[in-house]
């Protein structure tokens, strides 16, 4: 009888002669979990395709509705080196074709991290489930949380980032706990950074109305600024703010005029100081509002670098070159992309001095002993030439929520070392 289960192992990855082995050892106890898991769990050939023989017999399967289409992922180790979950919500704008019902990176992740020696299962999270989803992430060693911001039937952030903390306070490693999340992705960050290299001392945060009206003022009266909303991500609220009558320096009212270009599509408006400030009023109201008020960089016409880090290392670089006339590098706005690998010699003096401000970074976010994210992004625009004539970067942008690999999986297993090397140093 048990040759029959044996054999079903066999066909979904797992070695026939483990499956046999362990019918030897605990025949009727494999067969009762065969017959558990066709009544209470998944599909069989699903339920056997992500635990392992030796360490599911009596051991109860994920819950059927936290659980996804599994056909894609590989067996799981014999004796793994512990349980990482994939954190992610059924629905919403990131699911595409081809993914199963799953971020098409999702999968791909999961199974480096099985090849990397871990069992690694993704599950979905709802409202509904909550409790379910929080008694497997309080005995696992790792959480990989794939969630993009947004609205999503039956899920509510608030709730989602408060299991999460929860999770992370219990001592078991998030990656990557809201906190990083909010901190590191708000714009806001600019101001953490100001003090690096990478960042512009003459960057300031209004959190208050007040603040916005005592403080722009004096910084549009001396050059350019780029006035940063917190919400959104295609350049939606993002003004480049310039004197009309190009007088930098001379006496300002609320009454002067300025030439206003948003970035989300480069169309243009005039308003005096007082009526944008009034206009901008909307971006400090309301859940996590802010404004960074931050210096122009006239390069922007060449465009931005981004530099894709996978943990502490840049992999990838992409140059975001704005089309002719315009300064937003978003492609709604018609952009051109164009990558490098991090190693390309005229990103050289980014590169150096990036990786000088990495070791600083995570503590500018009152993060110290946080790691950094497992995916994450940073957008650097170029700025004037130093002392020797060479180039300058400062960040414009973080982004750290839930950034895609989909067109880079070939970039999975460095994800899968990194987290690794958190769950390990987490047990040392």
């Amino acid at each position: 009888m048990f040759s029959r289960f044996a054999s079903r192992f066999a066909r979904v990855g797992v070695r026939a002669s483990a499956a046999a082995a362990a019918g030897v050892a605990t025949g009727a106890a494999a067969f009762a979990f065969v017959a558990e898991a066709k009544a209470t769990s998944i599909d069989i050939n699903q339920a056997i395709a992500y635990p392992t023989v030796l360490d599911v017999v009596g051991y109860p399967a994920p819950p059927k509705d936290l659980l996804g289409d599994l056909s894609q992922l590989d067996a799981q180790p014999i004796n793994p080196k512990g349980t990482v979950y994939l954190v992610e919500v059924r629905g919403g704008l990131d699911k595409r074709p081809g993914g199963y019902g799953h971020r098409s990176d999702s999968i791909p992740i999961c199974n480096s991290i099985i090849a990397e020696g871990y069992k690694c299962i993704p599950i979905f999270y709802s409202d509904a489930t909550y409790d379910k989803v929080e008694a497997l992430l309080k005995e696992c060693d790792g959480v990989v949380v794939r969630i993009n911001p947004g609205e999503v039937p039956g899920v509510t952030n608030a709730k989602v980032d408060g299991l999460l903390r929860k999770i992370h306070k219990l001592g078991v490693p998030v990656m990557a706990q809201p906190e990083v999340q909010l901190r590191m992705g708000a714009k806001d960050s600019l101001v953490s950074i100001r003090n690096l290299a990478c960042g512009m001392p003459d960057t300031y945060a209004y959190y208050e109305i007040p603040d916005m009206y005592k403080t722009f003022p004096g910084s549009i009266k001396d050059g350019p600024r780029v006035m940063k909303q917190n919400r959104g991500s295609q350049g939606e609220g993002i003004w480049i703010c310039k004197r009309a009558d190009g007088k930098y320096g001379a006496p300002i009212s609320l009454d002067t005029e300025l030439d206003l270009m948003e970035a989300v599509d480069n169309h243009t408006e005039r308003k005096t100081v007082g009526e944008f400030m009034k206009f901008c009023e909307q971006y400090i109201i309301g859940e996590n509002g802010q404004i960074v008020d931050q210096r122009f960089l006239p390069r922007i016409v060449e465009g931005e670098v981004r530099c894709l880090n996978i943990f502490d290392e840049t992999v990838e670089l992409i140059h975001k070159k704005p089309a002719e006339g315009g300064l937003s590098a978003t492609l709604g706005s018609g952009a051109t992309y164009t990558t490098y690998a991090p190693d390309a010699p005229q990103f050289k003096n980014l590169i150096d001095a990036f990786y000088a401000d990495k070791p600083k970074i995570m503590a500018s976010f009152d993060l110290p002993n946080e790691p950094f994210p497992l995916i994450w992004t940073a957008d650097f625009i170029t700025g004037p030439k130093d002392a020797n004539g060479k180039d300058t970067f400062f960040v414009g942008e973080f982004n750290c929520s839930c950034v895609g690999i989909t067109k880079q999986l070939y970039l999975c297993p460095k994800v899968a070392k990194a987290v690794d090397r958190v769950v390990s140093a987490n047990k040392k």
